[in-house]
């Protein structure tokens, strides 16, 4: 990731998949990819620490700092209305081998990237969220960045072409034809 690529925005994106099939393994994958990227900025973010470490807090420089709400979060709501919060890729494969995603209500995955870059304390917030929604007949895809990221655009673009890869059922509640 770098921030060469940016410049301030207000990023409010959001997509309609309700015509998809949300199988199990296609969200799995989602799931794993969003991991990733969350491991990713967290490596970036040790990275940044550590050429830090020497320096007193006024000479600094950040790209990539730490901040609260950086996570990745998926929540199942099942039918029995029991709630799940899976942090990560293998919370989330201990659920689906325990059973938790036969007959859900909703899923959601939050990815949330935030974090604050510049010198000493004069910082700046990156706000990057990612919310996935499996609903019946009401599948979204939302992102909010504050600013335009040609890191978090590839991210955006990734997503959407995992969901588009997802099988497609036209039906009476939802046909959106051929995309």
């Amino acid at each position: 990731m770098n921030d060469e690529n940016m410049s301030p925005a207000i990023i409010n994106n959001e997509f309609d998949y309700s015509n998809i099939l949300p199988t199990l393994e296609a969200v799995s994958y989602l799931v794993q990819y969003c991991d990733q990227m969350n491991k990713q900025l967290n490596k970036l973010i040790e990275e940044d620490e550590e050429q830090n470490k020497r320096f007193k807090q006024e000479y600094k420089e950040y790209q990539y700092k730490h901040v609260y709400g950086q996570k990745l979060e998926v929540y199942i709501r099942e039918q029995t209305y029991n709630n799940i919060t899976c942090s990560d890729y293998d919370t989330f494969m201990a659920a689906v081998k325990d059973g938790n995603l036969n007959n859900v209500s909703s899923l959601q995955i939050d990815l949330c990237l935030d974090y604050d870059s510049g010198k000493g304390n004069e910082l700046t917030r990156h706000e990057n969220s990612f919310t996935i929604i499996f609903k019946p007949y009401e599948i979204k895809f939302a992102r909010k960045s504050n600013f335009n990221d040609s890191n978090m655009n590839q991210i955006e673009d990734q997503i959407n072409a995992i969901l588009k890869q997802f099988p497609v059922a036209n039906c009476i509640f939802c046909d959106k034809g051929k995309e």
